[in-house]
């Protein structure tokens, strides 16, 4: 009789061990629905111009309007040389936003810029794209790639994480997992499942863009309307509409320069991971045989004088290394692996006299004709 009721009971005769197991299910089914009510609830605060109150960049507009700057790139690419002249692009950061095409193409008739430049742009992002002109057969006839120690270094005190969750596909991100920390894995999941969480409202942004009738929140979505119109227009550059020279204050520049120092080079430990991104960037350019060089853009003097003096590492001989030190070979030995590219330093050579900056980081407007001259100068030495 006992084998008989064992029988039935695997057959599925209910027995005193079901509704606990029922129950069981029904306990572990609780963490799941929680996590989908925070989905859904996180996603609230993002419908309609909700984002207008509470957003304090809209750096993720250079993001989205790099996918229609390809497509645009790609077919004018496709018409005959004749009819669409040369084409230079840009790969780059905020420090190679501001190109202005009407001066390039007054000054170097024949060429036009395609300026793929983000905010924090760094050489994960660069391979990515130069990934999709492979895939797409997209050959300009010259790329700059803008690099900076920054990008390379694996423990900045701010994270560097814009790239990743607004330029960086999540398949790109798993297929190159081996490449990024786990900590910057865990950071991109959650960030990009939950917006939240990646923008961070803040209460008082909120009710100051609330003060005179949502005055602050209709500032910012003219901001965000100007922006995207000059990207259309200009191809992906932002250029400054004032080229006056402005007075430099020494203490402002200082204080940036240890505040740059402070949030992103110190300490500097190098990421192996970026470096790869970079060989993998240009080695890219070289199967598509497009001429490129590897930039190092003009920074403040202060910030020149840290990376060149002050010590980051001690090798186990005993060397004392500056992020200059780290840097340079690194780039260098990349140009001697590959045909195609060059290193244009502009920090430590008379590469250009203007040295004017709105920061530590960051060429003054008045600048931009010499540093738009320098670069295609160069391109013109080259082809």
């Amino acid at each position: 009789m006992a084998n008989q009721e064992a029988t039935l009971n695997n057959e599925g005769i209910e027995t005193p061990q079901d509704p606990m197991a029922r129950s069981f299910r029904f306990w572990m089914l609780i963490p799941v629905l929680i996590l989908l009510a925070a989905f859904v609830l996180d996603k609230q605060l993002f419908i309609w111009r909700f984002p207008d109150y509470f957003l304090r960049t809209a750096s993720y507009l250079s993001y989205e309007h790099k996918i229609e700057l390809m497509e645009q790139l790609e077919a004018e690419l496709s018409l005959p040389i004749e009819q669409r002249g040369r084409i230079a692009v840009m790969f780059g950061n905020s420090r190679t936003t501001s190109f202005s095409n009407d001066y390039i193409e007054s000054r170097f008739p024949g060429w036009k810029l395609y300026n793929f430049s983000v905010p924090g742009g760094t050489s994960d992002y660069f391979h990515y794209l130069m990934q999709q002109f492979e895939e797409r057969n997209i050959r300009p006839d010259f790329v700059f790639f803008a690099i900076t120690p920054q990008g390379l270094n694996a423990t900045p005190s701010i994270a560097m994480d814009e790239v990743m969750l607004n330029g960086l596909p999540a398949d790109f991100m798993f297929e190159n997992a081996m490449q990024y920390s786990p900590g910057d894995i865990s950071n991109y999941v959650a960030k990009r499942l939950f917006w939240n969480y990646q923008y961070r409202p803040k209460l008082p942004v909120i009710l100051e863009r609330l003060e005179h009738n949502s005055r602050g929140a209709r500032q910012f979505r003219i901001f965000v309307s100007e922006n995207l119109n000059a990207m259309h227009v200009n191809r992906g550059s932002v250029p400054y509409s004032d080229f006056s020279d402005i007075p430099q204050d020494e203490d402002f520049l200082r204080r940036t320069a240890e505040g740059t120092w402070r949030d992103f080079l110190n300490p500097f430990h190098l990421n192996e991971g970026q470096v790869y991104f970079m060989r993998e960037m240009v080695a890219a350019a070289e199967r598509l045989q497009i001429p490129n060089a590897m930039v190092w853009v003009k920074v403040g003097s202060h910030l020149r004088e840290f990376k060149a003096t002050r010590v980051v590492q001690t090798t186990p001989t005993g060397q004392e290394l500056t992020i200059r030190d780290i840097f340079t070979p690194i780039v260098l030995e990349i140009v001697r692996e590959n045909s195609h590219t060059a290193f244009l330093d502009m920090n430590y050579t008379d590469a250009i006299s203007c040295d004017r900056f709105y920061d530590s980081s960051h060429l003054a407007g008045v600048c931009f004709p010499e540093f738009t001259d320098y670069l295609f100068s160069h391109i013109e030495s080259r082809l």
